[in-house]
């Protein structure tokens, strides 16, 4: 488990240690020897700093990454040197960081799964504006996380706009009179991010859809880690059942 101790990593060590056909091989994070708990045969599984290392000790089949967007293209290095499976969870890819890992994944002959949220919430959603988006011209998605969310917008709310992308484009007529306020956007569609006081691992995403006269407004909010989880297990069940050299980069392929 590489982010052992963070918000989405904890949990899922939790979980990991709790099921009964996944086994915790071992951890990387900042907190070196810090144990993250027992395997079935009772023995102590430490968690290390030094990723390729906790690879080479642990010998597991596959690495679940809820690191940093800082520090994932190098740890994609070393799952790419090591040949192994990775389900990624980390947000922050740009179209570029994608294409430099499908050829790490192709090149080392590894299945990644790259999926920017794991809910079940969100995927239902993306599932909806497949279908709505081509009635509705006028798009938005907003994204609120706590002060201390490592990027903005988030790497959902990204997923989001691009899945809006394609369909009827509507326009505002209003002149920006400070730049910036009608927010950023991803392939044409707009997105504001707001960071506040949030607790926790709170996680909000809304979708607004419009056409003359209507308005949908859709609202997924999470208040843990643990939406992820069912999520991060079905991958990690279906993933090894992949050509080799596979980068997935959409969630359905494993709900299908």
């Amino acid at each position: 488990m590489s982010g052992a101790t963070g918000n989405v990593g904890s949990q899922l060590v939790k979980a990991i240690l709790k099921s009964e056909d996944l086994e915790l091989a071992g951890g990387f994070c900042a907190e070196e020897g810090v144990e993250l708990g027992r395997a079935k045969n009772g023995e102590p599984v430490y968690g290390s700093s030094d990723l390729a290392k906790a690879l080479e000790v642990s010998k597991a089949d596959v690495v679940v990454d809820f690191t940093s967007p800082r520090i994932i293209m190098e740890n994609l290095k070393i799952y790419a040197k090591a040949k192994i499976d990775a389900v990624i969870g980390t947000t922050g890819f740009t179209e570029k960081m994608l294409d430099e890992a499908r050829e790490l994944a192709s090149g080392s002959k590894v299945r990644w799964a790259i999926i920017s949220n794991f809910g079940l919430g969100i995927n239902l959603l993306i599932d909806f504006l497949k279908k709505a988006r081509k009635h509705y011209p006028y798009v938005s998605v907003v994204d609120r996380h706590p002060a201390k969310m490592a990027n903005a917008p988030s790497g959902t709310a990204v997923t989001l706009a691009r899945v809006l992308s394609e369909g009827p484009e509507g326009s505002a007529q209003s002149a920006e009179v400070i730049p910036g306020v009608l927010g950023g956007k991803e392939q044409g569609v707009q997105i504001l991010s707001q960071r506040l006081s949030y607790p926790g691992a709170y996680s909000e995403h809304e979708v607004l859809l419009g056409r003359s006269d209507e308005i949908i407004r859709i609202n997924v909010q999470d208040f843990s880690s643990l939406v992820y989880v069912d999520g991060v297990f079905l991958a990690l069940r279906k993933i090894g059942g992949f050509p080799s050299g596979t980068l997935i980069n959409d969630f359905s392929v494993f709900s299908d």
